[in-house]
């Protein structure tokens, strides 16, 4: 199995762990919410005491903070198991720059789930309050903070997947240049389908000797993210003359033709 292909391994299962939280996270948002109802079998969302409230907000805040914090361990523990799958030994094998550089690279991916968090927090108490000021239907309530909590969760795999994945390609390249191969080449390799970004399309099936130097477009480090996010691609490092001899194109950044003498 590939580097890249034994973090995508990891990031299915953190993906998983996604998917038990939210349904966990959700069964909880229902229960805190039915404490709006004042009758059994009643549906109108009737306001009740202004205690009664506000209990029910400060568990949507309490919960989705809670399920931040649990989603950014989660994910930490599965970068660690993403770099022992890509490297076959543990991090601490690793130079002591590269790991402080993969730290900063998953701290980062789990800021934006922090901030992911507490916008759907946000969105969730505006939903609740809405529908008791109203005195709309609870089953309306909940089916828009339902909609919220997908949203929500959609956004933060997409952050724990870039994350999970961008540590495999950064692991996968750090290793590949302590390894003392001299004169590497990174090739760019990925399904080549309508679904590739102009980016994927332009370089799948090609190698540069330069990846950091890209610029995909989304903001975000071309060697660690590739695409970007939900990116199906990454890069293989391999000597330069092993890809001379398959024939594959080889390019600088700037996307001049990288010539080499043979």
């Amino acid at each position: 199995m590939s580097g890249a292909a034994a973090a995508g391994v990891v990031a299915d299962g953190a993906i998983e762990d996604l998917r038990r939280l939210e349904i966990a996270v959700e069964r909880d948002l229902f229960r805190f919410m039915l404490r709006l109802d004042t009758e059994a079998g009643e549906d109108a969302l009737i306001k009740r005491q202004t205690q009664t409230q506000a209990f029910v907000l400060r568990q949507v805040q309490r919960r989705l903070e809670e399920a931040g914090e649990a989603v950014r361990s989660a994910a930490g523990a599965r970068a660690v198991e993403a770099v022992e799958a890509v490297l076959g030994a543990p991090p601490s094998t690793l130079p002591l720059d590269v790991r402080t550089e993969l730290d900063a690279l998953v701290n980062g991916q789990m800021a934006d789930v922090a901030a992911v968090f507490k916008a759907g927090a946000f969105e969730m108490r505006a939903a609740v309050a809405e529908g008791v000021l109203s005195g709309g239907s609870l089953a309306d309530a909940v089916e828009r903070v339902q909609g919220e909590l997908r949203t929500t969760y959609r956004r933060a795999q997409a952050a724990v997947d870039a994350a999970i994945m961008a540590v495999g390609r950064r692991t996968v390249i750090a290793a590949a240049k302590d390894s003392g191969i001299p004169d590497l080449v990174y090739v760019y390799v990925g399904p080549k389908d309508v679904k590739n970004r102009p980016f994927c399309s332009q370089w799948v099936g090609k190698a540069v000797i330069d990846p950091e130097n890209l610029d995909n477009g989304q903001g975000l480090p071309a060697d660690d993210f590739c695409g970007g996010y939900n990116c199906r691609h990454s890069w293989a490092p391999a000597p330069i003359d092993d890809v001379v001899a398959d024939g594959i194109p080889i390019y600088r950044s700037s996307g001049a033709r990288y010539i080499v003498e043979v």
